[in-house]
């Protein structure tokens, strides 16, 4: 059926993108890599897009060329899925991180890792996984290539030019339908659709998949062939796919761009649904952003605006959230906070409008505020004001990301000594640990102080905050700073935490034992009569907690990331169970991860409001 109806629908007949595309869209300019800052600041802001996927060329195999005599031979056909783009000096996780597990174990667990999650280190561990140069497990293939679920996972997180790259490198075409549907669907994405409506007619008459005929029947809306669209919107609703009302309105509205929204509401859009929104000229829904995937905030984000003067609430909304997910750099996001337009007097009410107004357009103002402003103390107040509105909408991590480069231009004083344990915080979560430094040793200098009431009780207790955060992050930077210290930080806590307050120690001190430090019995006895007796959480399944004990015991380096990738989930160190924290931690250390398995620790502290 599907085959007769693409023969019906003209599939055999091979068009120019021109011929294909409405010409509002056949003259789109191809998309162009935005690096640095625009020459021009009075230009309007135009960010980049993401490219679509690119067709493979031959790779070069992995590994060097060998000395010994050339052998004349038949030479079996190379698996594609060896390729990569990490080798072990560039960040790989080494050829040989799948030895010991079967290859069915990985294609049945690798679709079920979590992508774009909010932690900058499981970003960093599944994009090393996915990306690593690494002969491929033994064992007998379940899915139809190991590439395809690769390029599936990196999809998910919004990692399209890795994608791009990684095919690129690829030994041969590769024949696997997670691998058709990214190719369509970056080029849906970045606006290329005659790229797509190519291609969709050949891949529909191998594919049963609705998707191919609902691309289609996008594909023949565009050159306005009604009769086509109903034959496949027809057979769509007699297949039983009723479900996509926002499809079927928005193929319905095509004929007339910019008319009235076809659709209000669209919680989890999809490439195909933003191609038609772009296509039919109508706005993103605003409900559309919260549950988005990373690529498609990422689409979101970078789309080009119909009034290039004015940044669309969704589009900045969507920027944060494809930054915290890992799927757009934050110099893009500091971009478009700083194109959105705000006078003068403006920006000098930004804490005043923050108190009142929270929401994306606030978060570009304060850190508008946090550029301009040089007086350190109302720069610092700006920042601040930025990291609070940013704890309430869970991206603390972009939020000091993309207002570091602000951090950096104050120079710690003791007059900002009540800003140290922000600033602190900050630098860790902005991965600058030298920069928590000079906060901490503000706050040391001034513990030997005295003030018109006795001791500086205030950096006293700030400095005892921010230690053991420091020394989880940099132990031989602790050592080196106070080797008493380092021992004995605990006593400088207050002794009878209670609430949630109790609960924190806890974690810490939990923390520091997965590192083989653990604090001595009587540092937790204030906890045993101050905190709860029972405590819940994310706990993992009995067998994920006994395989990934198991393969890091035996070093098995792919099996033991993708276990402890799985063991801490979408909620991520955040809100993973301590126990499942203190495994993932003990697995990632047990195969050399040190400083990957330190900066999870660091995340699920600040996470935890340590």
């Amino acid at each position: 059926m599907h085959a007769r109806l693409a023969r019906s629908l003209g599939a055999a007949v091979v068009m120019t993108a021109g011929t294909l595309l409405t010409p509002a869209v056949a003259q789109q300019v191809a998309p162009q890599p935005l690096v640095g800052t625009p020459a021009n600041p009075d230009a309007p802001f135009e960010p980049a897009r993401p490219t679509p996927l690119q067709g493979p060329r031959q790779p070069v195999a992995p590994g060097r060329v060998s000395d010994a005599p050339i052998e004349v031979g038949v030479l079996n056909e190379v698996d594609p899925s060896v390729v990569g783009l990490l080798d072990d000096p560039h960040g790989g996780l080494g050829t040989a991180m799948w030895q010991g597990t079967p290859r069915a174990r990985v294609e049945m667990l690798l679709p079920r890792m979590p992508m774009g999650t909010v932690s900058p280190v499981m970003q960093d561990l599944s994009r090393r996984l996915l990306l690593t140069t690494a002969l491929v497990p033994a064992g007998a293939a379940v899915a139809p290539t190991l590439l395809g679920l690769r390029v599936e996972r990196l999809m998910a997180g919004g990692r399209i030019d890795e994608v791009n790259e990684l095919l690129r490198v690829a030994a041969a075409r590769v024949n696997d339908p997670a691998i058709a549907r990214a190719d369509i669907d970056a080029m849906l994405l970045s606006g290329d659709f005659g790229g797509a409506c190519q291609k969709v007619p050949g891949l529909m008459q191998g594919d049963p998949n609705a998707y191919w005929l609902k691309t289609l029947a996008f594909c023949r809306a565009l050159e306005r062939d009604a009769a086509a669209v109903t034959l496949a919107t027809t057979l769509l609703r007699d297949q039983g796919q009723v479900g996509d009302e926002a499809f079927f309105a928005l193929i319905a509205a095509l004929p007339t761009p910019g008319a009235g929204p076809a659709v209000t509401s669209l919680v989890d859009p999809t490439p195909l649904h933003l191609a038609l929104l772009r296509a039919a000229n109508q706005p993103v829904p605003p409900d559309a952003v919260a549950g988005a995937q990373p690529a498609i905030l990422r689409a979101i984000a970078t789309a080009p605006k119909a009034d290039a003067s004015t940044v669309p609430l969704e589009a900045i909304e969507a920027a944060e959230r494809a930054e915290a997910a890992g799927a757009l750099d934050t110099v893009t996001l500091a971009e478009i906070y700083a194109a959105v337009s705000y006078t003068g007097p403006q920006i000098q009410q930004a804490l005043d409008t923050a108190a009142r107004e929270k929401g994306p357009r606030t978060n570009a103002l304060l850190y508008q505020a946090g550029q301009v402003w040089t007086d350190p103390v109302q720069r610092a107040a700006a920042l601040q004001a930025a990291w609070k509105a940013a704890k309430a909408d869970g991206i603390v991590g972009t939020a000091a990301r993309v207002n570091l480069a602000s951090l950096r231009q104050i120079t710690p004083s003791p007059d900002l000594l009540a800003f140290a344990p922000d600033a602190a915080r900050a630098a860790l979560a902005g991965g600058d640990i030298p920069l928590a430094w000079t906060w901490l040793e503000l706050a040391a200098r001034q513990a030997g102080t005295m003030t018109p009431q006795g001791a500086n009780t205030q950096a006293i207790n700030i400095s005892a905050q921010l230690w053991p955060l420091l020394q989880l992050a940099d132990p031989d930077g602790a050592r080196q700073r106070s080797a008493s210290r380092t021992a004995t930080w605990w006593r400088e806590l207050p002794r009878a935490p209670e609430g949630p307050e109790a609960d924190r120690r806890a974690l810490l001190y939990t923390l520091f034992a997965a590192f083989d430090a653990p604090v001595p019995n009587e540092a937790w006895e204030p906890l045993l009569f101050g905190g709860p007796l029972l405590t819940g959480g994310f706990v993992p399944a009995p067998a994920l907690s006994n395989s990934l004990a198991a393969a890091a015991a035996e070093k098995r380096v792919g099996e033991t990331v993708l276990l402890a990738l799985l063991m801490l989930g979408d909620v991520g160190p955040d809100g993973a169970d301590s126990a499942a924290l203190t495994q993932a931690i003990r697995a990632l250390r047990g195969i050399g991860l040190e400083k990957e398995a330190r900066a999870l620790a660091v995340e699920a502290a600040l996470g935890h409001g340590i």
